[in-house]
């Protein structure tokens, strides 16, 4: 008899748990006394027999087969399971997990498996079909670790990655782009890099240095972003004509309107962005 999500004794099925974050999330589940068993890449008969017999089946498998996954194994969950996901995007996996008659609880880790600790690391959770139970019971595993856990919606969460993601590593992917156009290497820059303008050029090098399948998931699989990429394309131009114009007075009414725009920022962002400029002055 499969065990009831009201059991004390869950087994928590990790689809994709021999990748690095499902080994990640074993290790989570297990330390909060789950019986914890992983699959690999396999067939839809080998997932489906798999999941029949999870109180939580966790899917962890690249964005790009998510929903072929989750939809082979829809079909044969019950209510009194639970299945949850791992991807950077919730629209669309929520909305193939909702095929299922179980609960349903999209989750986004919102940093890497290599983190040296997921205290202080960000979770977010869309539940979409859960009782409050299942849903405080995930929680609680999660802020036992030390992760910040929030609550939204798949199109509230989508709708802010396509700009904390989307748009963030679209600015990084479009400065390589200028430099690569340009043929100025970052080596022949360096030497004239202020310490802001160095981290700036090291974090856009960090993203180019992940796997491009999954930011091209992240850009290319979520809704919200040619809205996102549209509005950044004119605010752009707009800059570029006041600096087209030569008017300084256009440029500082310009600066001072982003300036108090932001200004709710300010004081932590200054201090963070001291130590994080610090830092880089001492390394390099």
């Amino acid at each position: 008899m499969r065990p009831s999500l009201r059991d004390d004794g869950r087994l928590v099925g990790i689809i994709g748990g021999t990748g690095r974050m499902g080994e990640l999330f074993a290790g989570v589940f297990e330390g909060a006394g789950c019986i914890v068993e992983v699959i690999g890449r396999a067939d839809p008969d080998e997932y489906r027999a798999f999941a029949r017999r999870c109180s939580v089946i966790l899917v962890s498998v690249p964005i790009d087969v998510t929903e072929a996954v989750i939809a082979s194994i829809a079909p044969v969950l019950e209510e009194d399971q639970l299945i949850a996901d791992l991807t950077s995007l919730k629209v669309m996996p929520v909305s193939a997990m909702m095929a299922s008659r179980a609960e349903v609880i999209g989750l986004h880790p919102l940093f890497g498996p290599n983190m040296a600790t997921l205290s202080g690391q960000k979770m977010i959770m869309t539940p979409a079909r859960s009782s409050r139970e299942t849903a405080d019971w995930l929680r609680e595993i999660f802020e036992a670790t030390g992760m910040s856990v929030a609550e939204a919606t798949p199109e509230e969460h989508d709708h802010a990655m396509a700009v904390m993601q989307g748009l963030i590593h679209f600015q990084s992917m479009v400065l390589a782009m200028t430099l690569r156009g340009l043929d100025l290497p970052i080596s022949r820059l360096l030497p004239y890099a202020t310490p802001n303008a160095h981290a700036s050029l090291a974090f856009m090098t960090r993203t180019l240095s992940q796997d491009g399948g999954l930011y091209g998931g992240m850009l290319l699989g979520n809704q919200e972003i040619q809205k996102i990429l549209g509005a950044y394309a004119l605010s752009v131009n707009a800059l570029k004509e006041t600096i087209d114009s030569k008017d300084p007075e256009a440029f500082v009414r310009e600066f001072e309107m982003d300036a108090t725009f932001t200004r709710e920022f300010s004081d932590a962002a200054l201090l963070l962005t001291d130590l994080l400029l610090d830092m880089v002055v001492r390394e390099w």
